[in-house]
């Protein structure tokens, strides 16, 4: 039997890593290393098969992090398993189950009370689960279900419609749903009841390369790609509930979102409710557009908004033309709009923290600060 200090599954663990990273696991820095050198050594197609060993190294791994309570190494370690799992999709064109990498993520999440991302990645991994088990996901042989139905309260009738739904979606869109991302976007957000607390406000947690995937399809005549993109990295921040393409008696919201939760930064002075407008045009957004959606926010009695342009707007360099309407009408009527570019996507695609971009934008507007916060090409 074991020793207290050498569980059955640390002997494991030292009979099937590589000699030459078992040091690692005890270094600072080892995390990040075993993260490269894992991908490098067994195959996505080895790692996705049940019961193999590089799954099970894999998993040991992770599991040593969370023995020891190094809670963000773990969540490094399943991350890059996920992310293991998507590039072989692309590579593949055929769907690989990434569930377990995801559930194990949401546990970690909790264990260091992140409960709204805890949830998030539940449901991300229901979505996984949904579409394996073709919408009938099993009470007993996933995670995800007891996860959100004993830890979230979630009801038995809810959990079987979003499942059911999940599985629609991905059988109407068989290459997006590679992206358990794109189908929880097509979900509705009744599931969103937690409320975030200080501890959660300064996260801002997005998949890296759905973000890539979207930005490369940008550019279509429609326009719906920008406002997917943007509506996905909206509903990342923390407490962020968001809607697509609603529709007033006069109007057509592209993404209507509203804030929940406590306001400890500069969220506080932006109002529960604000609007975002999409212009994937090939030329910046001129003086028209930008009055036109002062005015929308007007209607609603909205003190922020979000202009996502390709191109920026127009006057970014004098200060003139619609940049010099956006410093007037925080004067005028106190209105704050920023300005989100493809530049500063794709920014946020390589993991720039979206919330404190949007507060350097935010500040630059209210403060009246020379020099731009987009990001540099």
């Amino acid at each position: 039997m074991a020793t207290p200090e050498q569980p059955e599954w640390y002997k494991e663990l030292q009979a099937k890593i590589p000699p030459e990273l078992f040091p690692a696991l005890g270094q600072p820095g080892g995390a990040p290393r075993l993260a490269t050198e894992l991908p490098k050594r067994y195959p996505a197609a080895e790692v996705a098969t049940a019961g193999s060993e590089p799954r099970r190294i894999w998993e040991l791994i992770g599991l040593f992090y969370r023995n020891q309570s190094l809670w963000h190494d773990a969540i490094l370690i399943y991350d890059t398993m996920y992310r293991h799992f998507l590039e072989e999709q692309t590579r593949t064109h055929s769907r690989i189950h990434k569930g377990m990498p995801l559930v194990w993520i949401s546990d970690c999440y909790e264990s260091i009370a992140n409960i709204p991302l805890a949830k998030r990645f539940r449901m991300l991994t229901l979505c996984e689960d949904a579409i394996t088990m073709s919408g009938n996901v099993d009470p007993i042989e996933t995670g995800s279900y007891f996860r959100l139905a004993w830890r979230h309260g979630l009801p038995h009738s809810e959990l079987n419609r979003y499942s059911t739904e999940a599985y629609d979606i991905a059988t109407n869109y068989p290459h997006e749903a590679f992206f358990p991302e794109f189908v929880l976007q097509e979900l509705d957000t009744n599931w969103q009841v937690e409320v975030p607390s200080a501890n959660d406000a300064s996260l801002y947690v997005a998949n890296t390369l759905y973000l890539q995937y979207l930005i490369s399809r940008l550019g279509d005549k429609t326009g719906k790609g920008l406002e997917r993109l943007a509506h996905y990295v909206l509903s990342c921040i923390p407490g962020c509930r968001t809607a697509r393409r609603k529709r007033s008696g006069s109007t057509d919201y592209d993404v209507v979102c509203s804030i929940e939760g406590p306001a400890i930064d500069f969220r506080e002075e932006v109002g529960r409710y604000f609007v975002r407008e999409c212009k994937d045009w090939a030329a910046p957004a001129d003086f028209s557009a930008f009055a036109k959606f002062c005015r929308v926010l007007d209607s609603v009695k909205a003190r922020f908004g979000i202009i996502f342009s390709s191109e920026g707007i127009t006057g970014e360099k004098g200060g003139t033309d619609a940049r010099l309407e956006q410093i007037k009408v925080f004067q005028d009527r106190g209105l704050v709009i920023v300005v989100v570019n493809q530049r500063d996507l794709d920014a946020v695609a390589t993991g720039v923290n979206f919330v404190s971009l949007l507060r350097a934008k935010y500040e630059q507007v209210r403060l009246e600060l020379r020099g731009s916060t987009a990001m540099p090409a």
